[in-house]
């Protein structure tokens, strides 16, 4: 499912819904969707807000009935944002806590709404009864999301919606009310829960579709994103790459100090210097600057198939990630195989 910071900031534009739902007087400030005449900051002393969506038949859509058609809804997700560090905080998570609601009237005049059908699905997700006729879906949060007061300055909403049945011709949005706390009672004339705002409507299908709402302007959220639309960029560290010996295997850099190793199984000299084996084979031995004292490293090694040229360059290579000065160069003397 695509959704860009450009569908985002569409549906927080005036004049961008997709449709307008039915039974909802045109001169509500909502009926067109999007608009800025709710409170996009809390008031100082308030420390709660909850999000929620609404679903509505499409005005001009012929009628249509089908009790077993639903409304899916899915990874719904609430962020407040810290004004003086400037960062988004979630505050409610569907994966926590689930959604609730009711089928109320259009206008929602005298608040009077009828139960409606809440049936889990896969993962988080929740279905709800299509909007019986004459009636909506309006949904939220079984618990609100909490913040210090005085410290938001702006809240984001996203849910994801699809319909089960294609025949349906449905518009959603989603939105946000601040709320005095947790626990505060709803009044009728809204001071315990002023709203902040909505998005613009968007038609449903059978394919899911995400829908976000900002109170902000669409400059300063795009200069300061929630994480659902925060771009999370990886830096990956540049690979040494590595060093090839003559028979075109690759060796391994160790750390200085550490014994160099090959792909094949290493032989190591006896106290004398000398060695037993093949004589194609050379010790390496470096002499490393610690502190005021010069140390040995140990074990010495043997190094298969290395020219005298390779060894130099391998040290000189070794000296400089270790970022230390050699004292003596490196030795290198031919075993004596007498």
């Amino acid at each position: 499912m695509d959704f860009s910071m450009s569908d985002l900031i569409k549906q927080n534009t005036p004049g961008n819904s997709e449709g307008f739902p039915a039974g909802v007087p045109p001169s509500y400030n909502w009926y067109q969707g999007w608009n800025d005449g709710g409170l996009w900051s809390p008031p100082a002393d308030f420390t709660a807000v909850e999000g929620w969506g609404q679903v509505y038949p499409k005005v001009g859509a012929p009628p249509y009935s089908n009790p077993d058609a639903a409304v899916e809804v899915a990874n719904a997700k609430t962020y407040v944002r810290f004004k003086h560090a400037g960062e988004w905080t979630l505050v409610q998570d569907q994966s926590r806590t689930q959604l609730t609601g009711g089928h109320f009237v259009p206008d929602f005049v005298g608040n009077v709404a009828i139960p409606m059908k809440a049936t889990p699905v896969t993962g988080t997700t929740i279905a709800f009864g299509a909007p019986p006729a004459g009636y909506n879906n309006h949904f939220w949060y079984k618990a609100r999301g909490t913040y210090p007061a005085g410290a938001v300055d702006a809240v984001y909403v996203q849910m994801e919606m699809r319909v089960t049945d294609p025949n349906l011709h449905l518009v959603a949005m989603v939105g946000a009310d601040w709320w005095r706390d947790s626990r505060a009672p709803y009044l009728d004339d809204h001071s315990n829960n002023p709203g902040v705002g909505g998005s613009n409507w968007i038609e449903l299908s059978t394919q899911w579709k995400t829908i976000g709402f900002y109170s902000m302007s669409g400059d300063g959220f795009r200069a300061s994103p929630a994480p659902p639309l925060r771009d999370l960029v990886r830096e990956v560290p540049p690979t040494r790459p590595p060093t090839p010996t003559p028979s075109g295997e690759n060796s391994i850099q160790n750390e200085p100090g550490e014994p160099a190793s090959t792909s094949r199984e290493q032989k190591h000299t006896t106290a004398n210097g000398t060695d037993r084996s093949s004589p194609a084979e050379e010790t390496w031995q470096q002499s490393i600057n610690s502190s005021s004292r010069t140390m040995l490293a140990d074990p010495t090694t043997t190094v298969h198939a290395l020219s005298n040229d390779c060894l130099l360059a391998f040290a000189l290579t070794l000296g400089a990630l270790a970022k230390v000065r050699w004292s003596n160069p490196p030795s290198r003397k031919r075993i004596n195989r007498a």
